[in-house]
């Protein structure tokens, strides 16, 4: 179980400083949000590219009444995977920029106190046959970021999913 944990700690935590493909046959989603607390606005996108880097689909969503930016992150990351079950897509690495989310999935009994939002993103990762979540700079999701400060700073509310 050691073992395990230092294995998931290796592949989940990594942070690299550009933006790395997935392998061959597997696509890659970056999540973006970005979160006003004055307003309890957060604005979410993700982008969904295969090992050349081509964008196959990306989206934005705007949700309101997120009273933390931690709460904007766990909505982003549970509606970006819902999006991509739906779209039929499979064997999706999902990356995202923050360690403690990446954490409390890859290793649930160190975040017992977070049962709840784990089950919750757990139950939605289920529906996919293979996938991987990973912790990437803030950088390398700079696409999905600009697309969801056009929700916060654009005042772009409209959802949408595009090719």
């Amino acid at each position: 179980e050691q073992k395990e944990d230092a294995e998931e700690r290796g592949n989940g935590t990594a942070c690299h400083k550009r933006w790395v493909p997935p392998p061959k046959g597997w696509l890659k989603c970056n999540i973006g949000v970005d979160w006003m607390k004055g307003i309890c606005l957060a604005g979410g996108a993700w982008v969904l590219r295969d090992e050349k880097g081509k964008v196959i689909l990306h989206g934005r969503r705007a949700f309101s009444e997120i009273g933390s930016l931690h709460d904007a992150k766990l909505q982003v990351l549970v509606w970006s995977v819902e999006s991509i079950i739906s779209h039929h897509q499979n064997k999706v690495i999902f990356a995202l920029d923050d360690g403690d989310i990446t954490q409390m999935v890859l290793r649930p009994k160190a975040w017992p106190n977070f049962k709840g939002e784990i089950g919750l993103i757990m139950g939605k990762l289920c529906g996919l046959e293979w996938w991987r979540l990973v912790k990437e700079d803030r950088a390398n999701s700079r696409g999905a970021l600009l697309i969801a400060k056009g929700v916060t700073k654009g005042g772009q509310t409209q959802s949408y999913v595009a090719e």
